[in-house]
């Protein structure tokens, strides 16, 4: 099951409609039913809006899908800063793919 699955199930423990949850997350009418992988703005945008999803769960299907409640606050603040860290090495290798593509583009241009 992946990624798109495992939103789905959420959404449907929710009891949440998928027009409302694109809503939300605001992604286009039918994104969870497409072909392809989640990228990391609509992850970051999930784990934004419903923060009660665990994300150990959502990425590798480990543990169970909602957060269990810490008993202290750095263990809390832990997960956020090990999500955090997750979010931005997605982001940067969104913005390197970005780069390498432009780079490509620029390339071909001046060659023309």
């Amino acid at each position: 099951m992946g990624i798109k699955s495992r939103v789905k199930e959420y959404i449907a423990s929710k009891n949440i409609k998928k027009l409302e949850f694109y809503k939300i997350i605001q992604v286009s009418n039918g994104y969870l039913d497409k072909d392809g992988c989640i990228n990391s703005d609509v992850l970051a945008s999930i784990i934004t809006h419903f923060p009660d999803i665990n994300i150990h769960w959502l990425l590798f299907d480990k543990g169970s899908m909602y957060i269990e409640k810490k008993t202290t606050h750095n263990e809390s603040c832990d997960e956020k800063c090990a999500l955090k860290d997750y979010v931005i090495e997605l982001q940067k290798e969104k913005i390197h793919d970005l780069e390498s593509k432009l780079n490509l583009n620029l390339h071909k241009t001046y060659q023309s």
